[in-house]
Formats: structure tokens, sequence, C-alpha cells
């Protein structure tokens, strides 16, 4: 059954996205800000720059569930909605599912987010607690491989950072920098809110206007101007470090460059595909290397594209990891001919993501958290749409801009003596 998506602004600026899922009992709605943990400068109300400690984004998602009244998701609760919220390079969401009372767990997720409430004591207390969280990710092999290869790659940038923040940029985080920060950041013309069940249009646009009269909003601080976020190229190399693992493990990232005039969305998927004709299971190179014992399950790649940061990373354990950087290196400078003489396999994969994409059309939570939904209007149907339309010349032609000959940028986790 088609879905039926209807998109409208509020009278202050918030957009509204209405997905319309006939016969399905749970609604999963969500408010997201344009705010991640990439956003590191803004525009105070002196009309300055003012820098964002690292970990300030994740914080303020933490703190805005804590109100005077008590806790956001235990009202949540207490109405029947099972809330909760995530942090990511991009966007800060804030969600929740309900098989009833919707518009009452709309009420509390659009007030709770909107008007903050922050004291020195629950702010101090919420330190130590996120202290501890960021200690529990330095015990993890793979938390500290991928941000050990981003710090590589992307040196004294927001890249750098772990998204929860470190112990010393926590000291910099205070009541009043919160205020500042959610006052330009969470304004209602920066926030996207999500609705994804069977309902009415009408009756859901009258409570979404109903409601959002009623929140409190501060004046806008406005954020035109923002420093450009940092080129494409930075890079000090390579790196490594010791843990207690079992087998030592590595990553390595190529940087990609952004297409002039093609959507960041059509970029990721364009590359997502490049990379599973060429490195997927599927592919001869990956069976030949996995029955030779080069590679193995612990094999995987991804691709990243936001703000000015574009890049694919390739993870892989095990010994002898020169041979298997080797292998990917001399695999990448094929790319573009596997590509061209990839007609069959271009279709499997064509068939096989349109399938994909029709499944994940039926989870309510995916559709509800999609980011290139918030972030860049793009729905699952719409995604789908566009991998029908490409055609296997529009892979050749991405790789032959998107991609150059150089360096890969390399960091290993080892085992340690």
């Amino acid at each position: 059954m088609t879905d039926s998506i209807k998109v409208f602004h509020t009278k202050d600026g918030l957009e509204v996205n209405l997905v319309q899922k006939k016969g399905y009992k749970q609604s999963v709605v969500s408010l997201a800000a344009k705010f991640g943990s990439l956003s590191d400068h803004f525009m105070n109300e002196k009309g300055d720059f003012e820098k964002i400690p690292a970990g300030t984004a994740h914080f303020l998602e933490h703190k805005l569930f804590d109100k005077k009244d008590g806790d956001a998701l235990v009202q949540l609760a207490n109405v029947g909605a099972d809330g909760n919220a995530f942090t990511s390079n991009g966007l800060t969401a804030y969600y929740f599912s309900a098989y009833q009372n919707i518009q009452e767990s709309l009420s509390i997720l659009m007030h709770f987010v909107q008007e903050p409430y922050f004291t020195k004591a629950s702010v101090e207390r919420e330190r130590g607690i996120i202290e501890e969280e960021i200690a529990s990710y330095q015990d993890d092999p793979f938390t500290v491989l991928y941000q050990g290869l981003l710090t590589a790659a992307y040196p004294k940038t927001a890249m750098a950072e772990d998204i929860a923040g470190t112990a010393e940029s926590l000291q910099e985080i205070t009541p009043e920098l919160l205020y500042r920060v959610h006052r330009a950041f969470y304004q209602p013309g920066n926030l996207v809110l999500t609705v994804v069940g069977d309902f009415d249009f009408d009756t859901v646009c009258e409570w979404v206007e109903s409601i959002q009269e009623e929140v409190k909003v501060e004046p806008s601080l406005s954020q035109e101007g923002l420093p450009v976020g940092p080129i494409n190229d930075r890079s000090k190399g390579n790196g490594r470090k010791e843990m207690a693992v079992s087998l030592p493990r590595m990553g390595l990232l190529k940087k990609l460059h952004l297409v002039p005039g093609m959507s960041t969305v059509e970029q990721v998927q364009l590359a997502e595909m490049v990379l599973d004709i060429v490195f997927g299971e599927q592919s001869d190179w990956y069976q030949d290397c996995y029955q030779s014992g080069l590679i193995g399950d612990d094999f995987d790649y991804e691709v990243t594209i936001v703000d000015s940061y574009a890049y694919m990373t390739f993870f892989t354990a095990g010994e002898e990891l020169d041979k298997k950087e080797k292998l990917i290196r001399e695999r990448l400078e094929k790319i573009e001919e596997v590509i061209a003489q990839s007609g069959n396999d271009f279709r499997l994969l064509q068939k096989g993501l349109i399938g994909e994409s029709i499944q994940s059309q039926d989870r309510l939570s995916r559709q509800a958290l999609d980011e290139d939904f918030l972030l860049y209007g793009y729905s699952l149907f719409d995604k789908m749409k566009l991998i029908t339309q490409f055609k296997q010349s529009d892979l050749l032609a991405y790789c032959q801009v998107a991609l150059e000959q150089g360096p890969l940028t390399r960091f290993i986790v080892k085992k340690s003596r």
C-alpha cells in the first residue's frame, strides 16, 4: 500500500512531515534539531562567533529530558509512550513510539524539546554520568579504532572529536552555555517534526498547530554566516594504539571529492552502490579473498558524507595487516574498471536494494528516524526512486569525479604486549 506524505510548516517555521500508514496500530513521532556534533561554532547574542565545546550536542540531548516538574521520559511513559533520543554528526533527534494517547505524547515531546530547563546541580550531575560513559568507550576496540581513524584523517576538527566529547571539554559546558546553544539551534525553523502512523491529516495538523502555539520559544539568535567546515584533505597520516585485543584490527579511510550540483543523498546512494559492487560479498574479489583466508567475516566498509566531510572506510582484523591493506588499495585502483564491467552485478544489486527499500517502508521507526528525510527531505520512497533511476554509467561518472588516486589514512589497534 502506498504511503501518503504531507509536508507543511507552522506559523513560526517548524517543518512538519506527516507520513500516513494505513492499517498500522503503532505511531512513531520524532522531533529533530539540525544540530549535531559537527556544529562547533555559533553566533551568540553579542554577534560574536563562540566555540562550542566537543560533546555539547550530546550533553544537551541528555539534559533536555530533565524538567522542573520531573523527567520527560517518565511523563511519556505515564501516557503509554516509549521515548528516547540520539545525537549524530548532523542532528539530534528525540522520539517516541505509542499505540494510544498520541496527542498527549506529542504535546510532551514538543514542549520538552523546545522549553529548556537547566540548573548548575543537574548539569554537574550529568557531567559525571557522561564522563563514565566516555571512559567505557575507551575499552571498546572498535570505538577506539573508528575514532582514531577519524582523528588521523581530520586532526583538529570537529570530526576528530567523539560525539560525547572528552572529560576536558565537558568541563566547559555550563547551564548558561546550554541555554545559549539551545536558543541558537533549537528555533522552530531549525527543527523537523515527523509523525508516522495511521491518522487523519487534518486532525494531526490541528494538534501540531495548537501545541506549537503553546510552546514558549526564546527569540532567535541568527546563525547566518557561520564559519564553513574544514576542507576535505586534512590528514596527519597514520596512527596506532595498543589494547587488550585478541587480534589486531585495522581501519582504512579513503577521502572523496564532493560532486558539484549533486545532492548529498544521491552521492551517498551512488557511493554505497559502488562499494557493494566492488567489495561486496557477492563479488569475485571478496569470494577469492575469503576462500584464501585473506579477508574474513570481520571485513566491513561504509560511506559517510556530511557537511564538508566525505569518505569511505574499510575495517578488517587479523594478522598480515599490511597484506590486507595492499589488497584493498589495489582493488580501489581498479574501481573504475570493475564498475565499467559490472553490467549484470549492477542490475542484481539494483533489484536487491529496491527490495530492501520496500521492506524498510514497513518499519515505522525507520521512516520516522531516517536522517536523510530529517536533514534533506528524502523519504525512503524518494530514495527508492533514485535507485531505480540510476544507470551503470552514473556509477562510473560518480567514480571519475569523487575518487582519485592517493594515499589512504590508516589506524591500527594492536595487541598490547
